[in-house]
């Protein structure tokens, strides 16, 4: 009987599907309070409407986002065992609700469609958006195998 030579192979488990619409989404919220700060600083309108703009097209990617980690919990996809889902995915939520408020007030006119109400909740949800990513960081490793 001869010996069989053994292979090993690598493998990581299936990945989340919501990480990439979630980090653009991420980049409309960031983009959103970096465009509220240049309107405050400049009075320039051109920056409220990118502000608007950027909050719409988060909230639309955030809500696809949310379903998709949603649908990542209960299919697996998100590993329940080795990190707190739930506070990941209610902080997310969180942002999102943050963001549709900030979307209305962004629909003002002029000056108090940004500035002081819109500022305060564009850095709100920047900082849950920062809170909510280091305990993603913190928690989230992909899961290797070693198939023989």
């Amino acid at each position: 009987m001869s010996v069989a030579s053994a292979q090993s192979m690598l493998v990581v488990a299936k990945r989340p599907l919501h990480k990439t619409p979630m980090a653009v989404a991420n980049a409309c919220f960031i983009g959103t309070l970096l465009t509220d700060i240049t309107y405050w600083r400049s009075a320039e309108m051109m920056w409220a409407d990118f502000s608007a703009w950027l909050l719409f097209a988060g909230l639309v990617v955030g809500v696809l986002a949310v379903l998709a980690a949603i649908v990542d919990l209960f299919t697996g996809r998100l590993s329940r065992a080795n990190s707190p889902v739930w506070p990941y995915l209610l902080g997310g939520v969180a942002v999102l609700v943050i963001s549709f408020f900030n979307a209305l007030v962004h629909s003002r006119d002029a000056w108090t469609s940004v500035v002081p109400t819109g500022l305060t909740l564009s850095a709100a949800a920047v900082i849950v958006l920062l809170l909510v990513g280091l305990l993603g960081w913190r928690s989230s490793r992909n899961r290797v195998e070693v198939v023989e």
